[in-house]
């Protein structure tokens, strides 16, 4: 299609003329032909004044055309530059496979292993939850949200009956990252038994409360093992 477009905008370049051009050549058409006839001299001159008028006219259309192909890359750029990732820009088949991929992977690219802007959980907690949210990214999210939602309302807990200030960093407790997928195990075990037997079960709400419990039971040990 840029094709298409740069010839065509070549070719409207090459006959861009404008009037006060017009009036040179015809007046110098005029001229040549009065003096023709008197010396070969003047024959000479016409032609390197029809080179010179060329040159100028070549040089003008070459400028428009550089500015053409300039802005034509520029556009080309700018709209080839827009990635846009969206749902809605693949097929059911591709984003099957994307989630696919992503849930299969995410406990290589979502592992802390102490680099910043990760997640503090260990490798084994990660597979068990692609495991448990049916290749939908979405719900990993959710299910890993519900985890620092749980221990955030468990830091301030602690933090209201100590009443000292309280924050629980993963990296720091290997302990409490196996005990973490231990207890997502159990519970989602628990959750899967109620559903079976049809009975009523809310499952975030279930594992934001397993997952209080373990924050705050581990950190009660905790407190009891520097005494």
């Amino acid at each position: 299609m840029n094709t298409t477009v740069i010839k065509r905008r070549l070719y409207l370049a090459d006959l861009e003329v404008t009037a006060k051009d017009v009036y040179i050549k015809k007046d110098f058409a005029d001229k040549t032909a009065e003096t023709l006839d008197k010396s070969g001299l003047a024959q000479m001159q016409a032609r390197q004044e029809k080179i010179k008028t060329a040159e100028t006219l070549d040089t003008s259309g070459l400028a428009q055309m550089r500015h053409n192909l300039y802005k034509t890359n520029l556009d080309t750029n700018k709209d080839t530059s827009m990635l846009d990732f969206s749902s809605t820009n693949f097929s059911q088949n591709v984003l099957q496979k994307q989630n696919q991929d992503i849930v299969a992977n995410a406990s290589e690219f979502l592992v802390s292993n102490g680099n910043a802007g990760k997640i503090p959980l260990e490798a084994e907690t990660i597979k068990l939850i692609s495991l448990w949210s049916a290749n939908d990214p979405k719900k990993m999210e959710k299910m890993i949200g519900i985890i620092f939602n749980a221990k955030k309302a468990s830091e301030t807990f602690i933090t209201q009956q100590t009443g000292k200030p309280t924050t629980i960093f993963l990296d720091n407790y290997e302990d409490l990252q196996h005990d973490i997928t231990v207890s997502l195990r159990r519970t989602f075990n628990a959750i899967r038994n109620k559903q079976d037997k049809k009975q009523k079960v809310n499952p975030e709400n279930y594992i934001f409360g397993a997952m209080r419990n373990t924050f705050e039971v581990w950190y009660s040990e905790y407190l009891q093992s520097l005494s």
